[in-house]
């Protein structure tokens, strides 16, 4: 069943069959994103030092998977281009369109990414809206199935970032972060201003 948001949807995708030269731009940047972002998670949680952000992310990635998992077989609605009967612009199997469980991983890292890392994770943020609308743009998602994907996603994370904050799972954590190899950590001053100051 489709939603009063869904009219956008169509329009969108209106709008996209007659300024076809905007649809490699949309496919591009939306593809660009969903590889730089975990890229970038990866790299930023390298710098932090944390494991509680890798932990939570690869939890709430699980948690996510089957949450989407069992929302889509209590749901089922044919993607876009199979209900209007049009070729997607962008290759995808014609299975259940909700939720949108690639925007709900964006969705994902871009909690996490805020919880962890505060303005810096806002452009994970970015990169959700960007994937999300893309979804929509090339006829493989409603808006309705990204916008629950996402907050599915963003439940997700915020539970599994809560139980990665607990205090059994804190002290494993910081357990196993004493004995990995020496990384540098937000806010630590760096070692030579150290030495030079002994």
């Amino acid at each position: 069943m489709q939603t009063f948001l869904d009219g956008s949807s169509q329009a969108l995708h209106a709008f996209a069959i007659s300024h076809s030269w905007v649809t490699p731009i949309v496919i591009w940047g939306t593809a660009g994103f969903i590889g730089l972002c975990p890229v970038g998670f990866f790299l930023m949680w390298v710098w932090d030092g944390r494991l509680r952000p890798g932990v939570a992310a690869l939890l709430g990635l699980g948690l996510t998977q089957w949450a989407s998992h069992e929302v889509g077989r209590l749901t089922y609605r044919a993607r876009p281009f199979v209900a209007m009967h049009f070729t997607p612009l962008f290759p995808h199997v014609p299975n259940n369109s909700f939720p949108s469980t690639l925007t709900a991983f964006a969705a994902v890292g871009a909690v996490i990414g805020v919880l962890a890392w505060r303005r810096v994770g806002l452009v994970f943020v970015v990169g959700t809206v960007v994937v999300g609308f893309g979804c929509v743009y090339v006829g493989v998602h409603y808006a309705s199935d990204v916008i629950v994907g996402a907050a599915l996603g963003a439940v997700c994370a915020a539970v599994t970032w809560l139980v990665a904050g607990l205090p059994p799972v804190a002290y494993v954590l910081g357990v196993a972060e004493r004995r990995l190899p020496q990384r540098r950590r937000r806010g630590a001053p760096p070692r030579v201003a150290a030495t030079a100051a002994s």
